[in-house]
């Protein structure tokens, strides 16, 4: 029980502190936001490394925010405020329509045409809004870094380590990125900032001239910044995302633009790192031949998929001079029939390959070695969950 108590503590730590989530619109109930929170800890799980490339986006919009904002002057925006006002943070309230959320993005061109000012809200202010300071979140970074540190020493020990506390060490790796990427993003914000504004949203739609022309598909202000969210793009869109138009809040699935070399290997690092670390396990003693063989070919399997993903999206990416988002990569492939089943394919046989190795996961600790439960000689001297 103290190996899956310290798995478990670890991952939850992880996740809670590392899910930031935007702010939900005003008519969802305790139960819309549970749930949504729900389904976004187990993508956490299943799928770390997707959780990773939407903050990374957030991440991406919220620097070039920074840098357009300083142009106009404005040196005291901070990421803060970036990725408050890219969480729905801010709505728009024009005497013509209902309030709606508004980007960062948004926000920058309406101060550049003079139809509204720079927010006043200060980075204090929208801080005091989030449920968890910068110590919460140095705590949280702590404990991962803790029990990779037990982990390690584990091995450099020889003593057995268990699929899950591997496992757990793999998700960390993600997880880690993920908290790099929204370390400066509110936590559990759940009222946003209102800004008022005296023209009307079909006077700035006609001085937009022809790039306003074509009917919003998220908000009235889509020509400033047109499909940033892949729930919004992705075939039978319909049946999932925030359905109601103008959209209440911003979806959490911002389609990723990362804007330098930088970028672009914080995510894919991580990415093949993850896909790659079962391979340690190789050599595990397992309870059955067949669950070696097993986990062999599914940790081969999900290296393959995502190491050479990984490789082509980013070199991709970089060839585009960084103009490329995660879905209008490569020429829209994974939004083309029947060109996306080049994308939905390999997606398929690594979901299964990951299903598999969560199921070794949880089979292997009817039987694991008497190492397993030894304690290294430290361990009880250093204070952990």
């Amino acid at each position: 029980m103290d190996i899956i108590w310290s798995c478990v503590s670890t991952l939850f730590v992880c996740i809670w502190v590392m899910l930031h989530l935007n702010v939900p619109a005003s008519t969802d109930g305790y139960w819309t936001v549970f749930l949504r929170r729900s389904r976004w800890v187990a993508l956490s799980i299943f799928a770390p490394e997707l959780v990773m490339l939407f903050a990374s986006g957030q991440w991406a919009s919220a620097k070039r925010s920074v840098r357009d904002m300083i142009k106009l002057g404005h040196t005291d925006w901070s990421l803060i405020h970036a990725f408050y006002a890219d969480s729905s943070g801010f709505v728009l309230q024009a005497p013509d329509m209902g309030p709606f959320p508004i980007t960062a993005q948004q926000i920058h061109y309406l101060i550049q045409k003079g139809y509204m000012a720079k927010p006043t809200i200060t980075k204090a202010e929208i801080w005091d809004k989030s449920k968890a300071d910068h110590f919460a979140k140095i705590i949280g970074a702590l404990q991962a870094g803790w029990f990779v540190t037990q982990t390690a020493a584990r091995g450099v020990q020889g003593l057995p380590v268990t699929l899950l506390e591997l496992s757990t060490t793999s998700l960390i790796t993600c997880t880690a990125a993920t908290f790099f990427f929204w370390f400066y993003k509110p936590l559990n914000v759940s009222i946003p900032t209102v800004l008022p504004i005296k023209s009307t949203i079909a006077q700035i739609l006609l001085d937009a001239g022809p790039a306003a022309k074509d009917p919003f598909q998220n908000t009235p202000l889509d020509f400033i910044e047109p499909t940033a969210y892949t729930s919004s793009q992705f075939p039978l869109k319909g049946l999932w995302g925030v359905q109601e138009r103008p959209l209440p809040r911003l979806p959490n699935d911002r389609d990723s633009q990362l804007h330098n070399l930088q970028t672009v290997l914080m995510v894919t690092l991580p990415t093949a790192a993850f896909g790659t670390f079962h391979l340690i396990a190789w050599n595990f003693i397992f309870p059955t031949r067949t669950e070696q063989l097993l986990w062999r070919w599914t940790s081969i399997s999900m290296g393959v998929v995502l190491g050479s993903g990984c490789a082509i999206e980013a070199a991709s990416i970089i060839k585009s001079n960084y103009t490329a988002t995660g879905l209008t990569n490569l020429r829209e492939y994974k939004l083309k029939w029947p060109t996306n089943l080049l994308f939905f394919i390999p997606g398929l046989f690594y979901f299964l390959a990951r299903m598999l190795v969560i199921t070794e996961v949880l089979i292997s600790l009817r039987a694991l070695p008497a190492g397993c439960f030894q304690a290294i000689n430290w361990i009880e001297l250093v204070p952990h969950i």
